[in-house]
């Protein structure tokens, strides 16, 4: 009985000491893993790395006497179930045992423990204020931000007057004293909890290398100058009229051949010339089909200009023209060209209201076929009422002058301009002066798709504009309704503006005075309420819709005068300049899905105007107060 009696003891004995060093050990083990989860967790929360969080747990294991082979860690879905990760560690130690090898084979015990530390997902900022020296973020006059799903971040102060909303999670701060918030309009989205958090928050582009890239652009745009003009001697004048002896005999001295019949003189050239002549100018009631059926190898050099301001319709063939002096248009006349190359000086001194255009369109319309390349050293003059059609296809290319005003391109009331896309390699989209629409309002304006949009000057429109995908990268501003114009019905849909894939880029080298009387480098207003611009989804400039003066420039955006129903998609990034936005004017959607993310050095929003956004741009940073890490299991 005494030997019965010792087996059990030792038993008893066994198992209160080999299980009470047991319990000392996993309660030795559960607070390094607690503290290792919880350090490695707070490091992947500011880097996303795996291997700089298992650093962290290794260095914490060291620290409490333990060896990097005792502990794993990984990242994993949060047993909480609410959606976040949590950092995994897993502490194993093996220590031996004494008494219990007596009735048990095994000379250790493997003891573990396991810690669960939950990492919430931080919180971006879709609205930023950067700097900490202006006001902040400020609201008056029944304003409202409505950024449910993102923070709202100020470096300096947050003011909401009464009547005036910022509906948001979260709210940074970093002014001395608390947001001024008299009325309680800075609340949460129903069902949320509102954390107001004073700390300051970083630019999330500063170093960014797109908008680097993009902005460095700026420098050869500036550079970017008029080309010349082709250089043409000889050739016979030939006027196209009821006489037709004389034309017939211009046109043998020119290497060509015509016969009228009816009002209609038919032109036919034979071969690739290149042919040679001097003026070209029509009569009142004459149609001339001019080598309509020519080879698109043909060159047809004008030593004078084509100039078809009386008449009633002219038609060319394709081929290469070299035109001196200019093309000119009048008197309800229409005109087309075969697809080519089409080399165009200046028109002589009035033969247009503005000296230095290369084509001054004031018949009903101009077409030009395509595809085709387009060098002008003069800038290109449409007024109200006509139409002009430059290119078809996608493999266009525009190299465009200046004028004497400085414009590459000059609408107006109610006229129709249509560039055909640029996209083949090597093709151009380029101005050496201002893209002008902005007298009268009422035009209707397609823009090509380019891989870039390169304008020596300003963009300045009042009425439909279509903007082809692409980067714009503009010198100076970009005005939209400044002062007059508004949406327009083009090819029977009302446009504002319609940009889907691009990115603006603004140099601000001048400004234009918006409704506020501020000078601004972006201006949206008078009456636009169709405004969709929304950034590339691929490529370097993916996410970011338009990029501000980065260098010492410091004027900023404007939406005012019932710009309302204004869409952006993307990064709106002025990190110089204030964001303002007055009288009504609404900007952001947060119906369709669209993703805004608003940052100017100040954002003032008064006269019932409202910001409506859901998210930071995905993909491009952010920033935001991060949630807290919490010990789960």
């Amino acid at each position: 009985m005494s030997t019965l009696l010792l087996i059990g003891l030792v038993g008893i004995s066994s198992l209160v000491v080999e299980y009470g060093q047991g319990l000392l050990q996993k309660a030795q083990n559960q607070r390094v893993a607690d503290l290792a989860a919880y350090s490695g967790a707070m490091i992947y929360q500011s880097t996303s790395s795996t291997a700089s969080a298992t650093a962290a747990v290794n260095n914490v294991m060291a620290l409490n006497g333990f060896s990097s082979g005792d502990a794993s860690a990984s990242v994993v879905s949060s047993p909480s179930g609410d959606g976040n990760n949590a950092l995994r560690v897993s502490v194993t130690r093996t220590i031996p045992l004494f008494l219990a090898r007596a009735i048990n084979s095994s000379s250790s015990l493997q003891v573990n423990a396991v810690s669960y530390a939950e990492i919430p997902a931080s919180t971006p900022a879709c609205l930023i204020a950067l700097s900490s020296s202006g006001t902040g973020i400020t609201l008056t006059g029944g304003t409202d931000i409505a950024a449910g799903s993102c923070a709202v971040a100020s470096n300096a102060g947050v003011s909401v007057h009464c009547g005036d909303t910022i509906t948001t999670t979260l709210l940074d701060y970093n002014s001395s004293s608390a947001p001024n918030d008299p009325c309680s309009g800075i609340q949460a989205p129903a069902g949320k909890t509102l954390t107001k958090t004073k700390t300051s928050t970083t630019d999330p582009f500063s170093s960014n290398s797109s908008i680097t890239a993009a902005t460095s652009r700026l420098a050869t745009v500036a550079a970017i100058a008029s080309p010349s003009g082709p250089s043409v001697s000889g050739g016979t004048a030939v006027d196209f009229g009821y006489s037709a002896s004389s034309t017939q005999s211009a046109l043998a001295a020119d290497g060509c051949s015509g016969s009228l019949a009816s009002g209609t003189w038919t032109v036919t050239c034979s071969g690739n010339g290149p042919f040679t002549f001097g003026n070209i100018t029509l009569r009142g009631g004459i149609t001339v089909n001019f080598n309509t059926g020519g080879s698109a190898a043909a060159t047809y050099n004008f030593s004078g200009a084509i100039d078809f301001s009386s008449g009633t319709a002219m038609s060319f063939g394709p081929g290469t023209f070299n035109v001196s002096q200019g093309i000119v248009t009048g008197g309800g006349s229409t005109m087309s060209f075969g697809g080519g190359t089409f080399n165009v000086g200046k028109l002589p001194s009035g033969k247009c209201s503005v000296a230095g255009e290369s084509i001054c369109h004031t018949g009903t319309s101009l077409t030009f076929g395509g595809p085709s390349t387009f060098v002008l050293s003069g800038g290109i003059y449409v007024p109200g009422g006509y139409t002009l059609t430059m290119g078809a296809g996608s493999t266009n290319s525009f190299n465009i002058g200046a004028d004497s005003a400085g414009n590459s391109i000059t609408g107006g009331s109610g006229s129709k301009i249509t560039l055909a896309d640029a996209t083949g390699t090597g093709k151009l989209f380029q101005l050496a002066g201002n893209f002008n629409d902005g007298s009268g309002g009422g035009s209707c304006i397609t823009v090509s798709a380019a891989t870039n949009h390169d304008i020596n000057g300003y963009m300045n429109v009042a009425g439909g504009v279509t903007l082809g995908a692409g980067t714009y990268t503009v010198e100076k501003y970009v005005g939209v309704g400044v002062g007059v114009g508004g949406d327009v019905t083009c090819n029977g849909a009302t446009v504002g503006i319609s940009a889907v894939g691009v990115t603006l880029v603004i140099g601000a080298t001048a400004t234009v005075s918006c409704a506020d009387g501020a000078n601004q480098a972006f201006c949206i207003g008078a009456g636009y309420g169709h405004v969709n611009i929304s950034a590339p989804t691929s490529g370097s400039m993916q996410g970011f819709v338009v990029i501000g003066p980065t260098g010492g420039a410091t004027a900023g955006a404007d939406f005012s005068n019932g710009a309302s129903n204004t869409r952006i998609s993307g990064v709106f990034y002025f990190p110089n300049g204030a964001i303002t936005e007055s009288g009504a004017a609404s900007v952001g959607d947060t119906t369709s899905g669209d993703c805004m993310q608003m940052v100017g050095s100040q954002i003032t929003l008064s006269g019932g105007s409202a910001v409506g956004t859901t998210c930071a741009t995905g993909g491009t940073g952010g920033s935001g107060s991060p949630g807290k890490i919490t010990l789960v299991q």
